[in-house]
């Protein structure tokens, strides 16, 4: 996968990380739910979101799309069509191996918006927030999509990974940060 990632130019690592909210104290409870609502008009507010223990954490190495390249080089060349901006992250339950001609996930399951999003140099870091009340399960994969609507499939995938054991509960607010550095190929 390395060889794939250096091949088109970027590097996709993504940190899962696990957070036990049982023990929240009751005005970081209240906290939480007013910033929950108040994110579809700020999704940056989601860094004020209390986190509690972190429980599991895990790095891993991903796919970039080809049809996320593709939407970038539209953008560069002055096709507007799509915006270049990565805003919906998805967690799916299917399995099997992602490639860079991927256009979706195996089976998605549920989707958010990026909560942040920053750059430095040739580097982007992109972060989304999984609330405990928002979704529940197994999940075995990630991506994100540049310009994904609400519905299931939308957008233009951009990195996908798979044969994760990602297990999230309702005590658990799952926090996804990716860096995504673009290199000389």
């Amino acid at each position: 996968m390395s060889k794939l990632n250096q091949n088109i130019g970027a590097v996709g690592e993504i940190k899962a990380s696990f957070y036990d909210q049982s023990n929240l104290q009751n005005w970081q409870i209240a906290l939480n739910k007013v910033l929950a609502k108040c994110r579809k008009y700020e999704p940056s507010i989601m860094k004020f979101y209390q986190l509690g223990r972190m429980v599991k954490c895990d790095e891993i190495k991903n796919v970039i799309s080809a049809n996320g390249f593709n939407t970038l080089a539209r953008r560069l060349a002055g096709d507007t069509t799509y915006t270049g901006i990565i805003n919906k992250m998805i967690l799916g339950t299917g399995v099997g191996t992602p490639a860079e001609t991927d256009t979706q996930l195996f089976a998605e399951a549920y989707r958010n918006d990026t909560a942040s999003a920053t750059s430095s140099g040739k580097i982007a870091y992109l972060t989304a927030y999984f609330t405990e009340t928002e979704c529940v399960g197994a999940f075995k994969e990630f991506g994100n999509c540049i310009d994904g609507g609400s519905g299931v499939n939308t957008g233009q995938l951009w990195s996908h990974i798979a044969g994760l054991n990602w297990v999230k509960t309702n005590t658990v607010v799952l926090v996804v940060s990716c860096k995504y550095t673009l290199q000389n190929a």
